[in-house]
């Protein structure tokens, strides 16, 4: 099974959640459940944690777990179960390692500018 996340744009701004378990911020995501593919398990957690919609332009595996590279919908769940913010550069507070997210928004941006571009 394993986990996934998505990196969803709106423009130039990317979303993250505030996991306050974790004390920090993250992409929404977790583990993919039974009978689910991950694309199903990321847009799962966008709505559980965050209240968005998603559609989803690509997928990387990373090993460890699946990436999307997403466009940002409508906010759809009016509670979610973490807050939420639009960020253009990573906050100084994460959940998870800088240099992973410093690899995956750009290559999730590239997907996004190519699909749109077409």
């Amino acid at each position: 099974m394993g986990t996934a996340y998505g990196v969803a744009f709106r423009g130039d701004r990317f979303l993250m959640v505030f996991n306050a378990v974790r004390d920090g911020w993250e992409m929404p995501g977790g583990r993919i459940e039974e009978n689910e593919t991950p694309e199903n398990a990321v847009k799962r957690e966008f709505l559980e944690e965050a209240g968005y919609e998603i559609k989803i332009l690509g997928k990387r595996d990373l090993g460890h777990c699946i990436v999307c590279a997403c466009l940002l919908l409508k906010k759809t769940n009016n509670n979610p179960e973490m807050v939420s913010e639009l960020f253009s550069e990573l906050p100084a507070v994460l959940a998870f390692e800088r240099s992973e997210y410093e690899l995956v928004i750009p290559w999730a941006k590239s997907v996004i500018d190519s699909k749109r571009s077409k």
